[in-house]
């Protein structure tokens, strides 16, 4: 903080200094000025705490839009003295504004608790909850005349009412907001023509949940079985519509069957590890005598035997369905693929058990390996479409035409494979990355034309999908 307010009052007197002399690139120099804005939004997150927002509307706005241009000027590259400016406003701004809340709070101390109950629920999750806090909040401030009065009894009461129904709300929104996503999906693929009892169940059972949290937004206990019971209802119409939709005219108790059935696998498979586990113990325990030891022995291989045949029969399920799964994920990547990009900016094929991204608008500046800013839009889409299909690993490739030396190809690849694989690690895909680079040993089209070496420029994603847990 002092180091910040040094720079501050520095670059203040350099732009008084600038004003005079017009050389605003030599003011700039040697002055950082992130300090200046963290210690600006450091403030904001104090005068939250102070629920500024509320007590000193005008001045938080203020600062929280000058800080906004600090941040700004930031992350764009604007000059040095503006950034300082905006974030010294900032500063001065929010102080104003939390000496202006622990002023006003004797008149509002009770009425605050119900609002800060109310963000302690995660109202500010949802924009439709944080209008509403705003309606509120601009009535609040009318009925007590900017807090220069407090509240009478009535009116403190109808307030009151008011946070506690945006903090049930709120409660919901968190609770449910997730599951009812999913019931929407599902309503949006046609669930209630295809899955209709299974529907209403779901949406039943939310209601109910709703109702509990209502009735006690702050003890969990009273709705956490309602809640889990709609998460159960919302992943078994999930399951039982995705059934459905990847084997069209399954009727829906054909897919409900089919769906206990995989989850009947599933128990199979833990009763199968317990089994091994008890069998290691039972060997660790024969420690008896040699005609004991024999009968206990064959009555071992027998279990072995029995364990041999059901894991053959557990693996060949689950080979089956491995299959199913991964060719069903993959062609549903396919057809999104073709949905979403263009021809000239990329191409999804499946080669063997891997499906392979070939992005050919990168645009890596000559001799470069700076992810350009434009290509982060289209590597998000594709990472939204790599974890929708459910990727084990996926290997980032990258290419060069002929021109230049071998040595410097390789390296140049690498690099750019790895400026991507780092964007798509920072956009938390869930799935592990590799990156290599081939420089110009791996092309695809003819390196004697211009057309051929802009094909050969270019990165791959090698993506293998997850294995069905059994």
């Amino acid at each position: 903080m002092k180091v910040s307010r040094v720079l501050i009052s520095c670059s203040l007197a350099l732009m008084l200094f600038g004003c005079a002399s017009g050389n605003k690139s030599e003011l700039s120099a040697g002055i950082d000025p992130e300090p200046a804005v963290a210690e600006a939004a450091d403030l904001m997150i104090q005068a939250e705490k102070y629920q500024a927002d509320l007590l000193s509307f005008k001045e938080y706005t203020t600062a929280t839009q000058n800080l906004n241009k600090a941040q700004k000027g930031l992350s764009g590259g604007y000059e040095t003295i503006y950034i300082l400016d905006k974030a010294q406003l900032a500063t001065v701004n929010f102080k104003q504004a939390i000496k202006q809340a622990l002023d006003r709070t004797p008149n509002a101390t009770r009425i605050l608790e119900a609002r800060r109950s109310a963000l302690n629920a995660g109202l500010r999750n949802s924009d439709a909850l944080v209008a509403g806090l705003a309606d509120v909040d601009d009535d609040l401030r009318d009925d007590t005349d900017n807090f220069s009065k407090a509240l009478e009894p009535k009116v403190f009461s109808s307030f009151q009412k008011k946070y506690l129904a945006l903090e049930i709300k709120a409660v919901q929104f968190a609770e449910l907001n997730a599951i009812e996503n999913s019931i929407q999906q599902a309503v949006r693929a046609d669930a209630d023509d295809l899955a209709p009892k299974l529907l209403r169940q779901a949406l039943l059972d939310v209601s109910e949940a709703e109702n509990l949290i209502a009735q006690s937004p702050r003890d969990r206990s009273v709705h956490e079985k309602s809640v889990d019971d709609s998460m159960a209802s919302s992943v078994l119409l999930t399951d039982v519509m995705a059934v459905i939709l990847n084997a069209p005219g399954t009727p829906e108790n054909v897919a409900l069957k089919i769906v206990q059935q995989n989850r009947e696998l599933a128990k199979l498979s833990q009763n199968l590890g317990n089994l091994e586990q008890d069998l290691k113990e039972t060997e660790s325990s024969l420690e008896m005598s040699e005609s004991s030891l024999m009968a206990q022995d064959q009555e071992l291989k027998a279990t072995r035997s029995n364990l041999v045949e059901s894991e053959s029969a557990l693996m060949k399920k689950n080979q089956a369905l491995e299959s199913s799964s991964i060719q069903i994920r993959f062609q549903n990547a396919m057809d999104e693929a073709i949905k979403q990009f263009s021809g000239d900016e990329a191409e999804v094929y499946q080669q063997g058990n891997k499906l392979i991204f070939r992005l050919k608008r990168i645009n890596f500046a000559t001799g470069t390996s700076s992810l350009p800013v434009t290509s982060k839009p289209l590597l998000s889409k594709i990472n939204n479409i790599i974890k929708s299909l459910g990727a084990e690993t996926v290997e980032v490739q990258g290419h060069t035409d002929s021109v230049g030396s071998d040595s410097l190809n390789m390296s140049l690849s690498t690099n750019r494979a790895i400026s991507v694989a780092r964007y798509l690690s920072s956009l938390g895909g869930g799935y592990k990355l590799r990156y290599i680079g081939y420089g110009e040993t791996r092309p695809i089209a003819s390196n004697e034309t211009v057309e051929g070496r802009a094909i050969n420029r270019r990165v791959d994603l090698e993506v293998t999908a997850k294995e069905i847990s059994g």
